[in-house]
């Protein structure tokens, strides 16, 4: 595998930050890092774009980021904040003429075959299908181009969400927790973890983990780098960043690994 390029679209809750109505909470607006668009990540390598999960605020997210081409798409679950975007892969389908890979779990898959059946089914004439589904089925590898991926699965409270590793780089979202012992095996090794830390401070968030839990789950993952990201507007980027040990930070629209 090449060397890749991680780029984070998005980094903020299902809300994104600024809340809607100019909502920044404890949020400083002055400070870039606390604008956050919805989870959203880009890898690439000099041949191949992946993108992971299409939120509300795709289209936005490729236009900042002068993203010109998709080769795949993989979603972590069914919910909007990481699937409501999808309509915008039609401009990168047109562009190649043909349709897009997108990596999915049965539930995301049956989710999307009918909220969003005309983007797989062949509905209208001027609207030809822009996506192939592939249905995961749970711990497996495959390549996109020349980036090869691994699944884990984890558990998001009220369904499982499916997490990406690629190389030495793994993307956990959304999750509470993990239960199987499948995952600890498949994120055996990491450098770097880019996970959902969306409870913050709070152990009682029905599908988010707090930064104290992720914290002791990496006591048996081992990342050397831990970047927390699904971020609400009680996370000041600074006044947070201040408080975390060595090998932990907060993620941030646009940061690049």
């Amino acid at each position: 595998m090449n060397n890749l390029k991680f780029t984070i679209l998005g980094s903020g809750c299902s809300f994104g930050v600024p809340y809607p109505g100019n909502h920044w909470g404890k949020c400083d607006p002055s400070n870039p890092k606390n604008r956050r668009m919805r989870c959203s990540l880009l890898v690439q390598s000099d041949t191949t774009n992946i993108v992971v999960d299409t939120g509300q605020d795709f289209r936005e997210q490729t236009n900042i980021n002068e993203i010109k081409y998709i080769d795949a798409v993989l979603y972590s679950h069914k919910h909007p904040d990481h699937t409501a975007g999808i309509d915008d892969m039609r401009m990168f389908a047109i562009r190649v003429q043909n349709t897009i890979p997108a990596y999915m779990d049965d539930t995301t898959y049956e989710y999307l075959a009918r909220a969003k059946d005309y983007l797989i089914k062949q509905e209208n004439i001027a609207y030809p299908p822009i996506i192939t589904p592939h249905i995961l089925s749970g711990y497996e590898t495959f390549s996109v181009g020349d980036i090869d991926v691994s699944t884990h699965i984890l558990d998001h409270g009220t369904i499982n969400s499916t997490g990406f590793r690629f190389g030495d780089v793994a993307y956990s979202l959304d999750m509470k927790d993990i239960h199987d012992e499948r995952t600890f095996t498949a994120l055996e090794g990491i450098g770097a973890w880019i996970v959902d830390a969306g409870g913050f401070e709070s152990s009682e968030n029905p599908v988010h983990a707090s930064f104290e839990h992720i914290m002791n789950l990496n006591k048996r993952i081992k990342a050397k780098r831990v970047i927390f990201t699904s971020h609400t507007n009680h996370i000041d980027y600074d006044t947070i960043s201040a408080q975390l040990p060595d090998g932990y930070e907060l993620a941030y629209d646009g940061q690049v690994l």
